[in-house]
């Protein structure tokens, strides 16, 4: 049976050792200045600022470039972070779904060097068709598209197609196919494969990632 397209960002399911994913994330911040929109499963880096509380500030990261992390979640502004209390006024408690361009906003990123993660591969955003060849190979994340302002999903794939090579400098190690009975990899026929990836050029990690087999 053929693959659905899900495209919906990065999604932490465990890590190298083979243990569970159990939703541990560390909260940054992001600029009201910073007019990109960010959403689950958007991988993001630092952006060289902080917050005057001094929490550090992140931004979506772009083709090429470290990755910190990928935002598993959102905090209303009116939170604070270090008294745990809330400004005055009221928030929905069912919201935010994703943080809007241009609003300052508390982010949570799982952000461990050693997690790995479950990504859609593309070919630039479109359909990819699955090779056994690809394992071991390092890729870019493709950031071209539009996350859902009411599911608050990411619309970042694994640019698979377009970017896959040896090059250490690329963000992700593929480490295989998710095994799992809805995710057909037939070689040569099957598109809409997720990849088991885990972060190559990882900031918190040994800086410039290593080459692909």
């Amino acid at each position: 049976m053929a693959n659905v397209s899900r495209i919906n960002g990065f999604r932490p399911v465990k890590h190298v050792n083979g243990s569970p994913y159990n939703g541990q994330a560390n909260m940054y911040a992001v600029a009201a200045g910073d007019s990109t929109a960010l959403f689950v499963g958007d991988p993001v880096k630092f952006d060289g600022s902080g917050t005057a509380g001094g929490i550090a500030t992140v931004t979506r990261a772009t083709a090429g470039g470290p990755v910190l992390g990928v935002v598993v979640g959102f905090v209303p502004l009116k939170v604070d972070p270090v008294a745990g209390t809330m400004t005055t006024g009221s928030t929905s408690l069912d919201t935010p779904q994703y943080r809007p361009a241009s609003t300052a906003m508390y982010v949570m990123v799982a952000d461990a060097a050693d997690l790995l993660y479950e990504v859609e591969g593309t070919n630039g955003g479109s359909s990819y068709t699955y090779l056994v060849a690809d394992i071991g190979l390092n890729a870019d994340a493709y950031y071209g598209g539009s996350g859902s302002t009411s599911t608050g999903n990411s619309a970042a794939s694994l640019d698979v197609g377009a970017t896959k090579a040896t090059t250490a400098t690329l963000q992700f190690k593929i480490l295989g196919a998710v095994q799992r009975v809805d995710n057909e990899t037939v070689n040569n026929s099957s598109t809409a494969v997720k990849y088991l990836v885990k972060i190559n050029q990882a900031v918190l990690g040994n800086g410039t990632g290593a080459t692909g087999q």
